[in-house]
């Protein structure tokens, strides 16, 4: 589907999607979803700690091993990559699971602090989420396009639509006593299980 606007009436169908989703999640998907991002918090709190750095840069380094790589195998090579600077090591002295074009990425900030800038609204609302539990941002990414829309969006979002599905859902959020990026995970993980059926 091509997304060519956010009408009054897809505004609509896009909340009706959303609640549903979020009226299906299990006991263990509200627990997980709403801390999901808590979590995320901590480890860059332990990682800046760790290596005397700050949590922007440490959700940073993660957000650009993040293609194609698993989280947990994520947090492993962000730390991979903070040591081997520490260490004075070489993005080639170093395997990580996702593209080489992402580790040396990863390798510039952690040396440079070249961060991921509001231009790119994913990633700066993915890091906001889990360097600063920023609530004013969601992280949209194609599950939570596809959980929006009921199908795989193909472009078509620009910053603008971008930040109006940002505002709905965390206006969706509101109406059950959550953040926006507790509500977004919560949905992630209903619509993976679905997706997965």
């Amino acid at each position: 589907m091509k997304l060519t606007a956010l009408t009054p009436s897809i505004e609509k169908k896009v909340r009706k999607n959303l609640r549903t989703l979020f009226d299906q999640a299990t006991n263990e998907q509200l627990k997980s979803g709403s801390t999901w991002y808590k979590r995320a918090h901590d480890i860059c709190l332990d990682y800046a700690k760790e290596f005397g750095t700050t949590t922007e840069i440490v959700a940073n380094i993660i957000s650009a091993l993040s293609p194609r790589n698993k989280w947990e195998r994520n947090i492993q090579d962000c730390h991979r990559v903070l040591t081997a600077v520490r260490r004075g090591h070489n993005p080639e002295d170093v395997k990580v699971c996702t593209f080489n074009t992402n580790k040396y990425k990863a390798f510039d900030i952690a040396i440079n602090g070249a961060i991921i800038s509001k231009s790119a609204p994913k990633t700066y609302s993915f890091v906001r989420n889990i360097s600063a539990l920023d609530s004013q941002r969601v992280t949209i990414d194609v599950w939570h396009l596809r959980a929006c829309f009921g199908k795989t969006i193909e472009g078509g979002l620009t910053p603008s639509r971008y930040k109006r599905l940002e505002e709905i859902t965390i206006q969706e959020a509101k109406k059950v006593g959550l953040r926006g990026y507790e509500y977004q995970a919560i949905i992630w993980e209903v619509i993976r299980t679905t997706n997965d059926n």
